[in-house]
């Protein structure tokens, strides 16, 4: 995985979800998809897939959108930081329901 500066970020909108469900007054994640097994952007040879690995470590404070609670949220996702120390960086989700997200992406692509 390439090393990303401080003052760069790549959002990867590569197929990443995760499957929610609303128990009484909480949100639980119940499943991080990676669509990329072991040889995607994701991908660290320590911990696996660095996207359900945050998650699963932070939860929804990885998250920087806004969105509907849903089942299936499909996300982008960036990493900032030493990818290879993954104590020394940060990864930051976005839904891609997130209108002003959304909005953005598309004047990307």
């Amino acid at each position: 995985m390439a090393q990303v500066s401080d003052s760069e970020m790549i959002w990867h909108n590569d197929g990443h979800a995760i499957r929610l469900r609303i128990n009484k007054s909480e949100l639980e994640i119940i499943e991080v998809m990676c669509p990329s097994g072991n040889s995607g952007e994701c991908w660290n040879d320590r911990i696996g897939c660095m996207v359900e690995y945050f998650i699963r470590r932070f939860g929804m404070d990885c998250n920087v959108g806004v969105c509907p609670a849903m089942e299936n949220l499909q996300i982008c996702w960036s990493v900032v930081g030493d990818t290879y120390d993954v104590d020394a960086c940060q990864l930051w989700f976005v839904p891609l329901e997130d209108e002003a997200f959304n909005a953005w992406l598309a004047t990307k692509s």
